[in-house]
C-alpha cells in the first residue's frame, strides 16, 4: 500500500495546497508514483496542475462508494508520475452525506487499502481548512498528517487549540484498538518571515510540543518567499521554478530538504533521479512517523 499523507488544519490561508503540490511534484520527479487526491470543498489543489487526461468522475464516486475507487476517477497530469483525483463538491452536499454515514471516519481509510492504490508509492491528501466530516476522514486515512503553521499569532494559537482539538477527536476512540487510532500530526512552519517574532513564536511552538505524544514540529522551515507563490501562477512544482542550488533556502534545497524529512529512505535521492526505484523502494513505514 502506498504512504499517506493528508495536509490538514482548521484554518484556511496556512498553505496546505502549496505544500502538497510542491511536495507531490518533487516526489514524483524523484521517481515516485503520486496521487494527489484534493478534499476540499474549494478545489485549489485541482487547479495546481494542468491535466492532459480529465477523468469523468472525482473524489464524490470516491466517497460516495463507501471507499471503493474506480479507475475512472482518476486524472492525469502532464507530470510524468503524477496523478490527481480532483474535487467535485464545490458545496456542502458531500460534507452532508458523509455526516450521515456512520463509517464516515474510515472511508477514505478503506480507500487508501484499495486494489487501485496498489499502483502508487505515496497519496497525498488535500484538505479544506476548517473542521469538517471530509477532512476527519482524509486524516483518519493518512499514515502521518502535515499541518502547515505560518509563524504568527494567529495561525499559531488556531493550530494550537483548533488543530489539537481535531486530533484529540479523532482519537478518543483509540482505546477500542488500532482502527480508531489517527497517524501523527507533523507541525510544519510555512512562511517563515526573517523577523525576531517570527522567530520567538516558531521557538514556542517547537517547545510546546517537544514533549506532546502525538505531535511534532519538523525541522524543515519553509521560508517566506515570491517563488512558491510565482511556481503557483505558472502551474509548475517550486523545486523547478526556483533551482539555485547553491542558495541553502531556495524553494530547490527547501522542497529536497523536507521530502527527505518525511521520507528517510529517499534521503540524497534528487529531482530527475530514477536508479533509486530499484534500490530504495518505498513504504508506508518509510514515510517518517508511520513506524510509530
Amino acid at each position: 500500500m502506498p504512504a499517506v499523507i493528508s495536509f490538514v488544519s482548521t484554518k484556511g490561508g496556512v498553505g496546505k495546497t502549496t505544500v502538497a503540490a510542491n511536495l507531490g511534484g518533487l516526489l514524483a520527479a524523484f521517481g515516485l508514483k503520486v496521487l494527489a487526491i484534493d478534499a476540499d470543498v474549494q478545489p485549489s489543489l485541482s487547479k495546481f496542475f494542468p491535466v492532459h487526461y480529465r477523468s469523468p468522475r472525482g473524489l464524490s464516486a470516491v466517497v460516495t462508494s463507501g471507499g471503493k475507487p474506480c479507475a475512472d476517477c482518476i486524472s492525469r497530469t502532464i507530470f510524468s508520475n503524477l496523478d490527481l483525483i480532483y474535487s467535485d463538491t464545490p458545496d456542502a452536499e458531500l460534507q452532508a452525506w458523509l455526516n450521515r454515514r456512520e463509517d464516515r471516519l474510515m472511508i477514505l481509510r478503506r480507500a487508501m487499502r484499495s486494489p487501485l492504490m496498489e499502483a502508487y508509492d505515496v497519496v497525498l491528501i488535500d484538505t479544506q481548512g476548517a473542521v469538517g466530516e471530509l477532512q476527519k476522514s482524509a486524516a483518519m486515512a493518512a499514515d502521518i498528517m502535515v499541518s502547515p503553521v505560518k509563524p504568527d499569532s494567529l495561525s499559531a494559537a488556531e493550530f494550537a487549540t483548533g488543530t489539537i482539538a481535531m486530533l484529540d477527536d479523532l482519537n478518543r476512540l483509540a482505546d477500542f484498538g488500532e482502527l480508531f487510532r489517527s497517524g501523527d500530526l507533523l507541525a510544519l512552519i510555512n512562511a517563515h518571515e526573517r523577523t525576531t517574532n517570527a522567530r520567538a513564536l516558531a521557538a514556542v511552538l517547537r517547545q510546546r510540543f517537544s514533549d506532546h505524544p502525538k505531535v511534532r514540529v519538523l525541522d524543515t522551515v519553509i521560508p517566506s518567499a515570491a517563488a512558491y507563490a510565482a511556481a503557483a501562477t505558472a502551474r509548475v512544482p517550486v523545486h523547478d521554478f526556483d533551482r539555485r542550488r547553491s542558495f541553502g533556502n531556495s524553494a530547490w534545497n527547501v522542497m529536497h530538504r523536507l521530502a527527505w524529512e518525511l521520507f528517510p529512505s529517499q534521503a540524497n535521492v534528487y529531482a530527475g533521479s530514477r536508479a533509486h526505484m530499484i534500490d530504495c523502494p518505498l513504504t508506508a513505514d518509510s514515510a517518517h512517523g508511520a513506524i510509530a
